[in-house]
Order: structure tokens, then sequence, then C-alpha cells
């Protein structure tokens, strides 16, 4: 009787047709498998299962990366009180985390406060008449004093309406989010109707 690793060698020199040793269930299979693979821990559920007769299956789980986390990923709680968030990152905590900090940067001209520096800078736009986003379409010469009402102003131009109605049966789509969730209402009214 060969190792694993030993029979899966030969198997690939020979290309022979021979019936390579099942591992058997259980955490000792498991542990000894993974020192013939060094550096890599098994996925879950891979090896059982696993066909080690066809070499593109046993090529294929020596390939596949192990995920990190074997069970469901920990949630990350908000440390905010009051706040039930959780989050499968720290990245989007952190960024999360930003909604409770405070308003410290306010808007001279209308008092509006803002919790970053950026959305400031963003919103004194509506006070200076700035508008430094032209439209680039021939003609159209309009400006826009954010880059997003840009782009979805370009929709106009070239037709994209990516914003579908979930409904089944009804296929309008809209250049915009809000002019479909509208939309929307029409559904549920027709359907309070009824």
């Amino acid at each position: 009787k060969c190792s694993l690793l030993d029979c899966s060698l030969e198997y690939m020199k020979k290309g022979a047709k021979q019936e390579l040793p099942q591992p058997s269930v259980g955490e000792n299979s498991l542990l000894e498998f993974s020192e013939y693979v060094p550096g890599k821990k098994l996925p879950p559920g891979k090896i059982p299962s696993t066909d080690f007769s066809d070499p593109e299956a046993l090529t294929e789980c020596a390939r596949t990366k192990p995920s990190k986390n074997k069970s469901a990923p920990e949630k990350i709680v908000c440390p905010e009180s009051g706040c039930t968030r959780e989050f499968i990152s720290r990245a989007s905590l952190r960024k999360h985390l930003s909604v409770h900090s405070p308003r410290d940067h306010v808007c001279a001209e209308c008092g509006k406060a803002f919790k970053e520096s950026a959305k400031l800078k963003r919103h004194f736009l509506v006070h200076t008449g700035e508008k430094p986003f032209p439209c680039t379409f021939e003609g159209c010469g309009k400006r826009f004093s954010l880059s997003f009402n840009l782009r979805t102003h370009v929709r106009i131009h070239t037709g994209e309406k990516p914003f579908v109605c979930p409904f089944e049966g009804c296929r309008r789509k809209f250049i915009q989010s809000n002019n479909m969730k509208s939309h929307l209402l029409t559904h549920t009214k027709a359907n309070t109707n009824q």
C-alpha cells in the first residue's frame, strides 16, 4: 500500500488506470493529507468526495486554495452604543464609523454641517455657482457642479437606461434610480386597487 502522494505521483508518471486509495473521513485523515501538500490546508469537504482516479480532479484538489475560515466569517459589531450594525471586515467597520462622527465642518453661508471636509467643499459649490464639469457632447453646453450629475446627464445622450423595473412583465427602464423608484409606486398602487 502506497501513500496518497506516492500513488498519485506514480499514476501521473505511468498514466495507468490504477485505483488510488481513498482517504478515510475523520480528523486524522485530513491532517495526514495536509502533510502531503506542504503549506496548504484542506478546503472544507473537498477530500472525501473527490475522485482521485481522475488526474484532473486530483490536480484541481491540490491547486484549490483553502478558505481562511472553516466556519462562517465572524461578524464585527459596531462599538458605538445604540448601534446594532455588524460587518464582515474591519474596513467596512471603519467606513461605517464616519456615520457616528460629529458634524464639525460647518458651511459659513448657510450653517449646514458635515462630517467630512470633502463633503463641505462639494456642498459649497451650491453657493458659488461653480460648475466645473461640462458635458462633452457636441452642441450640449450644459455644465454641472458634481461629476455624478454629469455622469447621469450623459445617459440622456447615450440612451443608456441601467435601472430596470424589477416587476415581472414590466420592461420599463430608467436613466436614474429615483425615476425607477417613483415608477415602482405605480405597481404598488395597482396592487392595492385590485
